[in-house]
Parts: structure tokens; sequence; C-alpha cells
């Protein structure tokens, strides 16, 4: 029987789903199994319905089409088979039937109740892990803090240390608990990895995902002078004269680059990605080896 691992979270906004769900996948195609990432989908042009982004040798469905976080992870993981629905029951059979996978990965099915996991894994921002405690609309919770007792394993991402919250330590007892961090892997364009140092330079960032401002200040960190920022939608589909207007106040500020998000860039138009490039993030976990032998074991 197939493994079904779940990657979600409580909140609403990032705590780094998507770049976990490629981690995990790597580790398994590594060990040669056949992975299928199951994805809700969201925003994703083509509708609700079950459909095929990559079969695991070949995208088939572009990000014209496709959600963003789907299609990234169909990049990212090109020998995974990413398939995207509302209803991940639906897909799972469908998938059963014509890949026959060794593992499945439940994107942001935390609350995805329908659907049986064999591991749950709760991510949770270290800075704000429940953020004000309230639930939408009234705060940013997706349900009560106290639903992190289901968990299997809980993750603090963007952990600087491994001291774990207060406002989290009674729902996490006697749970295995790790810490991650984001890890640079350089900035990007069209044409790979770009090796100038980019230090110091003056930049317009724009983003379209759940918490900008983090990505606003991870720029600065990375000393670059972010001079304008432009703030757009989570899950934002990028129209030419948008990126027209942004190159154009980029000139008359006499900037040196536009840059984004690589889940905002594969979401742009060819004329816009000439003139855009965007950073590589990967998952720096501490304790990598344990946390995997869980997932092996289970």
């Amino acid at each position: 029987m197939a493994k079904i691992i779940s990657v979600g979270n409580i909140s609403l906004g990032g705590t780094g789903k998507t770049p976990f769900t490629i981690m995990i996948a790597k580790h398994f195609i590594e060990q040669g199994k056949k992975v299928c990432i199951l994805s809700r989908g969201y925003r994703g042009r083509i509708g609700y319905d079950t459909h095929v982004i990559s079969d695991g040798k070949n995208i088939l469905i572009g990000p014209d089409k496709a959600a963003d976080e789907p299609y990234m992870i169909a990049v990212n993981c090109p020998e995974a088979i990413v398939i995207t629905g509302k209803e991940r029951v639906k897909s799972f059979k469908f998938a059963e039937e014509e890949f026959a996978p060794d593992i499945y990965i439940l994107d942001d099915g935390f609350q995805h109740k329908k659907m049986r996991r064999d591991i749950d894994i709760c991510l949770l921002d270290h800075k704000r892990p429940v953020s004000t405690g309230w639930m939408f609309p009234f705060g940013y919770l997706r349900e009560p803090a106290s639903a992190i007792k289901r968990a299997d394993i809980v993750v603090f991402t963007r952990a600087e240390d491994d001291t774990i919250p207060e406002k989290t330590a009674e729902y996490v007892k006697d749970k295995p608990v790790f810490f991650s961090n984001i890890e640079f892997k350089g900035f990007f364009n069209e044409g790979g990895c770009i090796e100038e140092d980019l230090k110091g330079k003056s930049v317009l960032a724009f983003a379209g995902i759940a918490s900008p401002y983090k990505f606003f200040e991870f720029l600065k960190k990375l000393g670059l002078k972010v001079a304008r920022r432009k703030i757009f939608g989570d899950h934002h589909i990028y129209l030419d004269r948008e990126g027209y207007s942004m190159q154009k106040k980029a000139a008359e500020m006499e900037l040196d680059y536009l840059v984004t998000t690589e889940k905002d860039y594969i979401k742009l138009t060819d004329d816009m990605k000439k003139d855009t490039i965007y950073t590589k993030i990967d998952i720096e976990l501490r304790n990598r080896d344990r946390f995997f032998q869980i997932l092996d074991m289970r």
C-alpha cells in the first residue's frame, strides 16, 4: 500500500509548504520511489476538476493554466507526478489507476480530513506560530491552535534558533519537533544563476504571495537596496502592461533590476521575464537525518 504524507499548516499565509513539499518529494525520488503530489490547484485557470500537471516525464499543463504552486513543484521535481483537483480523494483514485505511485504527498492537506494519511506534518512560522490566536475572518488561523495536536510531526519554519514558542508548547508535547530556515540558493533569470555580486544594487521588488513583506526584508538581508516595492494579490496572474509599468518606473528611478520570487517568476509573461530576476530558495532543515528516518519508518 502506498504511503501518504500530508504537508500543511493551521494559518493563512506562507509557512514554506511548497519548498518543503519539494524537499520531501526529492528525498523519495532519490530512493527510486514513484512520487505523486496532490494539490488543490488554487487559482489555476483549468478549474478544480482532476488534472495532470506533470506525469513524471513531461509537464503537460503550463503556467498559463496551471496554478502557480503545483507548476513550480513540477518544474523543480520533474520526476514527480503532479495532479491538481479540489477533491483529493478523487485525484487519489485517479492516480492509483493511472500511475500506481509508491508515495503520495498532500500539498496543503492538513485540513483535508477526508483523505487518509500515514503522516501529518504541520508547519508553523517560528516567529508567529499561532498569530493572534483568532480564526479567520477575525485573525489568520484556519482552525484553532489546538488542532496542532493532530500532527504527527511539527516543523517550525523561518526559525533562527531551536526554541519552542511558548504559545505552542502545550500542543507539541511528546511530538517530534524540528526547526528549519530558508537557504538562499542565488539569483536566477532565464539564463540560469547570476554570478554577479548583487550586494548594493538598487531594485524594484514585487511579489504576489501571502507574505510579501517577508520577501522584501529577505532581499534587504541579502544586501539589496529595495528602492521600490510593488505588492500584488496572492496567486496573482501577471499581464504585460503591469510589467511595462514596472519597467518604466525602474528606468525612471535608474534602478539596476526588477526582482521577484520564483513562484511569481513562473507566471510572468515572456516579455516580463527578460527584465526580471528571481530568488531561488531551499529548506535548511536541522536534524534532517532524523526527520527523514521518521518518514521512512512510518
